[in-house]
């Protein structure tokens, strides 16, 4: 799975990376603990061009009738994302990148144990390039009510540098992927499931960092210092 993770880029290093065609996202501060329910970079196709804007992390499907006591996932297996009904409609139809600067995950050290976390990046300092799928959700019984744009990261099962931390892991797209991704349509949807599932172990570094990351409210570059968790 993926719960946590970094957003340092700067919009104009995003729009760059990705080749963007249209930004409408706005310079903020780097951001070393980014949680579900907050709003995220993301790249999406608009009719033929890159947008980097900004959706909310938590999936909402569109035909929700009401946000209060409805899940809102932060995940969607892609084993099963073509074909899950909260999912399908948004996965054929709405596909999104979502930029990195890398993520964390928490070794299970065994009962009586604390967890120890982990700080997964490149090699190389790049954002990755997190596979994902996009809603935009109405209220029905507030016609004047702002639209809600909600995401969800797409995983995998753990590969390479994950496997010994998670048996999750997001889907890190290879540039390679990035336009079939964002832009494939109706008819070429169910292929994309079965390619991406298909990739290669990404290369990642992994390093074993301290136990700061836990709390939400913890933010800055000293999260992703090394260190270990006492017992």
């Amino acid at each position: 799975m993926c719960g946590r993770y970094l957003s340092l880029s700067s919009p104009d290093d995003l729009a760059e990376r990705f080749q963007v065609d249209e930004v409408r996202l706005e310079r903020s501060e780097p951001r070393y603990n980014v949680a579900p329910s907050t709003g995220v970079p993301a790249v999406i196709d608009h009719q033929g061009e890159r947008r980097l804007g900004e959706l909310r992390w938590g999936f909402v499907p569109r035909w929700a009738k009401q946000l209060k006591g409805s899940p809102r996932p932060i995940n969607a297996r892609v084993e099963s994302v073509a074909t899950n009904r909260m999912f399908s409609t948004s996965f054929k139809r709405h596909r999104c990148i979502l930029p990195a600067d890398g993520f964390y995950e928490w070794l299970d050290r065994g009962k009586g144990r604390a967890k120890q976390p982990f700080h997964i990046a490149a090699p190389d300092g790049q954002p990755l390039a997190f596979a994902g799928i996009w809603s935009v959700w109405r209220d029905p019984e507030d016609e004047d009510a702002p639209p809600l744009s909600t995401a969800a990261i797409i995983t995998t099962a753990a590969q390479g540098e994950m496997e010994r931390i998670h048996h999750r892991m997001p889907v890190i797209l290879p540039e390679t992927l990035w336009a079939d991704w964002l832009a494939a349509d109706e008819d070429q949807a169910p292929h994309l499931a079965e390619t991406v599932t298909a990739l290669g172990a990404p290369r990642l570094i992994a390093t074993e960092i301290s136990d700061r990351v836990n709390s939400v409210r913890n933010d800055g570059p000293e999260l992703i210092e090394p260190g270990t968790v006492d017992d």
